[in-house]
């Protein structure tokens, strides 16, 4: 317990000994005092109190009444912080000419008298609440144009649009038996058209819809407006007309067949089905020259209206290497397989791909050279082309998978077994196509891994090695096998069609630039 000092003892006019002491403490007495704030700093405490009070109050009235937004508030801010901060300056202000009791009771009358004021006179000046603006109205019929996002389903993007979830799901169900609605795609525009009447919930009504299946197919659904409970909506899929025509196109090569092809106007997809079928023979990266050039006769699909919607086959290709002309012409053989010939009936594809990656360029080819990271001269019994990573490698040939994993320095790799004599095999791959493993068959052409850069690796690229028995073989120097060679009435079928197609050539003029025309009986007639 504390202890008074005795001087303070001794100057004490009144003297307390606390009953809880025991009789053997000493005698030291206590003086019991009671203390209070004064009256001046009590009101700034409340006046400070009713501030915050009041602040919390709209607070929580603007976030939970969204009407007062706009209203003129009981007590709004102009009006309130002045008449507290005077009610303040009140409770600082200097005392004169009183005693400090009557200061404390004139300065709590005066704060009590402007809080009173405050609140009267914001009684007065409430205002009625403003109305919030109406929603602007929309004018039917009205049509709208859906676009499909991620999570999206038939049924939102119409709940979105203001139909109600009943209809939508009558709509969803109507359509079902023609198409389905899961397999909405992201990106799929979806044109809607909405009736001018509601329904009774005061909902829109759906007048029509139409979905995009492809560039030459549409689902579309109409209200029946005959008030039928059994069928609320007609459905249909509608197939676009579309019209065939022939596209002479090419020009000379300057720095990729590719590019030149893309510059005429071939679509990226044929240019790599042409690629494919010359990297039969030809060497992409050694073969062709500046100033070498590129024929191409194909079909173009085209509405009514001329818009273009797609592409068929190749007919016709001719690849001038330094001026020497190799030709390609598409058939159908009696088995219904299409595949492209040379001018004597000979089939392109070979038992194997000299180059079984698209758009990459070797970087190292077959023979000796100074490793990149053992530094010394060593044999490369392979080619390696640069490509980035992820880019897919396709089977050389048809055949079986002999081995598929981690193999050394190769990394990542695959082996392929084609016959009794041939395999090929793919090293330093970043991952392997889905399904491959060993004793699978695959086909030429499959992709069966992507470009990487594991193991003794300097970058990204494939090492492709052809293997005779054993032993790894230069894949450009070989000589492989023709895939099919035509005979008979095949032979007559394919020699007729290589003279129509020369008929059509010769009536389509080539340009750089796309030039189209309706050919019939080798003779160009008007659209």
């Amino acid at each position: 317990m504390y202890r008074p000092p005795m001087s303070y003892l001794r100057s004490m006019d009144q003297v307390l000994i606390p009953d809880f002491l025991p009789d053997s403490h000493p005698p030291y007495p206590l003086r019991v005092v009671s203390r209070s704030l004064p009256a001046s700093r009590s009101n700034r405490l409340r006046v400070s109190w009713f501030v915050l009070g009041m602040a919390f109050g709209i607070g929580c009235a603007t976030s939970f009444s969204p009407h007062l937004q706009n209203a003129e508030w009981v007590i709004s801010h102009e009006k309130v912080v002045p008449a507290l901060e005077n009610a303040l300056m009140l409770g600082n202000a200097p005392e004169q000419n009183t005693s400090a009791e009557n200061a404390a009771s004139a300065r709590q009358a005066a704060q009590e008298r402007s809080l009173t004021e405050i609140i009267s006179a914001s009684k007065t000046e409430v205002t009625e609440e403003k109305k919030q603006p109406e929603r602007s109205t929309r004018n039917f019929p009205l049509s709208l144009d859906l676009k499909v996002q991620n999570g999206d389903t038939l049924i939102s993007l119409l709940s979105d649009a203001g139909v109600s979830y009943i209809e939508a799901q009558q709509v969803v169900e109507s359509i079902r038996p023609v198409y389905d609605p899961k397999t909405l795609g992201v990106g799929r525009n979806i044109a809607l058209t909405l009736h001018k009447e509601p329904d009774a919930s005061g909902n829109p009504v759906i007048a029509s819809l139409s979905i995009p299946l492809s560039a030459t197919s549409s689902v579309e659904l109409k209200h029946n407006r005959d008030g039928s409970t059994d069928r609320p909506y007609d459905v249909k899929k509608i197939d676009i007309p579309v019209e065939q025509k022939l596209v002479h196109a090419g020009g000379p090569i300057d720095s990729s067949l590719y590019d030149t092809g893309v510059k005429s106007g071939v679509p990226a997809g044929l240019l790599g089905e042409i690629i494919t079928a010359y990297s039969y023979d030809v060497d992409f990266q050694r073969d062709i020259k500046q100033g070498d050039a590129i024929d191409v006769l194909f079909e173009r699909l085209q509405t009514k209206e001329g818009d273009n919607v797609g592409h068929g086959n190749v007919l016709y290709a001719e690849l001038s290497l330094g001026g020497k002309p190799l030709k390609i012409y598409r058939f159908v053989d009696k088995q219904g397989n299409a595949d492209y010939y040379n001018e004597k009936g000979e089939s392109l594809r070979k038992e194997l791909l000299k180059t079984p990656i698209n758009g990459a360029k070797i970087t190292s080819r077959f023979g000796m050279r100074t490793h990149p990271i053992l530094g010394y001269s060593k044999m490369h019994r392979g080619v390696d082309f640069g490509a980035p990573t992820g880019t897919p490698i396709y089977a050389a040939g048809n055949g079986t998978v002999d081995f598929v994993g981690k193999n050394g320095g190769y990394g990542n790799y695959v082996r392929l077994k084609h016959n009794n004599t041939y395999s090929t095999a793919y090293a330093h791959v970043s991952r392997f196509a889905s399904g491959i493993a060993a004793g699978r068959k695959v086909k030429q052409g499959q992709i069966i891994a992507y470009v990487g850069s594991t193991g003794a690796s300097t970058g990204p690229h494939l090492h492709y090695e052809v293997l005779s028995g054993n032993d790894q073989v230069n894949p450009s120097s070989m000589k492989f096998k023709t895939g099919t060679t035509l005979k008979g009435p095949e032979l007559v079928a394919f020699k007729n069609n290589v003279t129509d197609i020369h008929a059509k050539l010769a009536a389509i003029p080539r340009a750089t630039t796309l030039a189209m025309a309706n050919i019939k009986d080798g003779k160009k007639t008007q659209d």
